[in-house]
């Protein structure tokens, strides 16, 4: 079973203890938060600023191959890659350096990236940052986007390991725990160019109290790791992270990555279905089976199946629809969303549009019991 048996409360939520999204004021939530940035950049000027700061303000470190210079900073948080150009043998500059860097640790002196992270506050350490290396605002259309991660945080009122137990597919591709040492950190390879993690961050930093993050923070990311993937959200250089709309895109990209996650719980419903289908031998037998949309079908007539109050995933789906409204703020205007009608629909018939009228139908808000949401975060 993957979930422990433990003694709970009469309404077995892990999320919300009524079937409202975003209306607990025990629970909280933030916003997309740009962990890594990975560019890539061959104007030889630039090149030659980064090789002079890389030498002057960077360790060297083993490179991956003899193809490479390679440099760090922060331990491996800030890292430059220069691959080589060779004549007759010899060195004669290079083709082009990769850089690594991580905005929300820098955000907070690189410490610890658990903590909320406003767009204002994304903005102005990304400038920052590339301040410190002598990239200019008028260059950022030179400095192309290899790989972007990039997620969300919900802090749950109950405990957050779980619902990491519970998880356990992708679409028919099952999550895995990759350390043994961490076993509420798990992944799965979407595609062969992307990842996605699904972890406990709080217990991550969990002897770090100082830093005040909660110990039931539950993140969410996706990681791409190609350029074609990167560029369906619109970004294809550095300069496309300072659009607005961009950062839409993620939200809908993180919506659909958890449409397709499997989450199992056990439940309080004495049926012997309910009881088999959080097996996880009953899903690998399906995910086996030749006709794939049979494992669809299957775990859609499990989420049916569970009351909403026991439906993990459809709570914090709830919640992610909550931020995408919050981030927008609709909650005080009539500004309207796009989104993918069918995946962002939460009842009813599909709309082409999430607003505030819309979400407040859908997910049965209470005026009376508005939940306190987190800061904007990116």
């Amino acid at each position: 079973m993957p979930f422990e048996n433990k003694k709970r409360e009469p309404s077995g939520s892990l999320v919300v203890q009524n079937v409202m999204a975003a209306t607990d004021h025990n629970t909280k939530i933030t916003k997309i938060m740009l962990d890594n940035l990975k560019f890539s950049i061959t104007d030889q000027n630039i090149i030659q600023r980064l090789l002079c700061f890389a030498e002057e303000e960077m360790t060297p470190r083993k490179p991956q191959n003899n193809n490479y210079v390679c440099y760090s900073k922060f331990g491996a948080l800030m890292r430059f890659d220069f691959r080589k150009s060779m004549e007759n043998g010899c060195l004669v500059g290079f083709r082009h350096v990769e850089v690594s860097i991580s905005p929300h640790y820098h955000f907070n002196s690189y410490m610890h990236n658990g903590n909320d992270f406003k767009p204002v506050n994304c903005l102005k350490t990304l400038k920052n940052i590339f301040t410190l290396l002598q990239i200019r605002n008028s260059e950022f259309d030179l400095l192309k986007v290899v790989n972007i991660e990039y997620g969300l945080n919900i802090i749950l009122k109950a405990d957050v390991k779980n619902l990491i137990e519970g998880i356990s597919f992708h679409k028919r591709t099952p999550f895995i725990v990759p350390d043994t040492s961490k076993p509420y950190f798990k992944i799965t390879d979407a595609t062969k160019y992307k990842q996605i993690k699904a972890y406990a961050k709080g217990l991550q930093f969990i002897d770090k109290p100082e830093y005040g993050i909660d110990p039931n923070t539950f993140r969410f990311e996706v990681k791409s790791k190609q350029s074609k993937c990167i560029a369906k959200s619109g970004i294809n250089t550095i300069k496309d992270l300072f659009n607005d709309k961009v950062y839409e895109e993620l939200y809908q990209s993180i919506l659909d990555e958890w449409e397709n996650v499997l989450v199992l719980n056990d439940c309080l419903q004495d049926t012997q279905y309910l009881k088999t289908a959080v097996q996880k031998e009953y899903w690998e037998r399906i995910m086996n089976d030749k006709h794939r949309i049979k494992f669809i079908r299957e775990r859609e007539k499990y989420y049916k199946e569970l009351t909403a109050k026991n439906n993990f995933h459809h709570q914090i789906k709830l919640l992610i629809i909550d931020k995408v409204t919050s981030f927008q703020n609709v909650m005080n205007s009539t500004q309207k969303i796009a989104m993918n009608r069918e995946k962002a629909n939460i009842r009813g018939e599909p709309s082409p549009l999430i607003n505030l009228e819309s979400v407040t139908n859908n997910i049965i808000i209470s005026k009376n019991s508005r939940f306190g949401l987190g800061t904007s975060s990116i």
